[in-house]
C-alpha cells in the first residue's frame, strides 16, 4: 500500500518537524515526516504509481499553501492537524491522481498536515489546538510516494520528486 504526499520545503519541513517532535515527546506518540496527503492508500504496483505521479506534476512549480485553521477529529489519522486551503496546483495534481488512481481506491482530498497520531479525548485535543501558534503560509516543493505500514515508525518514502 502506498500514499502520495506533498512535501514541504526544507525550512517548513523543519518547522513542522519541531512541532511533531515536541508533541511526540509530550504525549509518547510516534514521530513521522511532515506531509500533506495528495492521495491516500493505493494498492497498486509502485511503477504504475510512479508513472502517474510523474505525469501529475509535469510543469508544476513549487507553490505556497495557506493555513485555514488548526483542527482535530475522532479519526486517528487526523487526531490534530493543520487544515489547509486548496489551491490550483494542489487541485490540478489531485485531479490527475484521482483520474488514474480511483480504479484502485477512492480518496477524498482534504489538504491537511497531521501534527500527532494518538488516541486522545476531545478536551485534550481542543486544549492542544488552542495552545498551538502556527504560521499561516507554507511552501510545497516536492511530492513523494510513501510505503504505508500500520506501524507509523515503519513508514518510508520510496520515491521523491522535486517540483519545478
Amino acid at each position: 500500500m502506498y500514499a502520495i504526499w506533498f512535501l514541504f520545503e526544507k525550512s517548513d519541513d523543519e518547522y513542522i518537524s519541531q512541532i511533531i517532535s515536541k508533541l511526540s515527546n509530550q504525549y509518547g506518540s510516534p514521530i513521522f515526516t511532515p506531509h500533506v496527503t495528495a492521495y491516500g492508500l493505493v494498492d497498486a504496483e509502485l511503477e504504475t504509481i510512479d508513472k502517474i505521479v510523474s505525469e501529475s506534476i509535469d510543469s508544476i512549480k513549487s507553490f505556497d499553501i495557506e493555513k485555514n485553521n488548526i483542527s482535530f477529529s475522532d479519526d486517528f489519522w487526523k487526531t490534530l492537524f493543520i487544515d489547509f486551503n486548496s489551491n490550483a496546483s494542489m487541485l490540478k495534481i489531485n485531479t490527475h491522481l484521482t483520474k488514474h488512481l480511483s480504479k484502485f481506491s477512492k480518496y477524498e482530498f482534504k489538504p491537511h498536515a497531521s501534527l500527532i497520531y494518538k488516541e486522545m479525548n476531545d478536551v485534550e485535543k481542543q486544549k492542544l489546538s488552542d495552545s498551538l501558534e502556527i504560521k499561516n503560509s507554507f511552501k510545497i516543493s516536492g511530492i513523494a510516494i510513501q510505503e504505508f505500514f500500520e506501524c507509523i515508525e515503519e513508514w518510508k518514502i520510496v520515491r521523491e520528486y522535486s517540483l519545478g
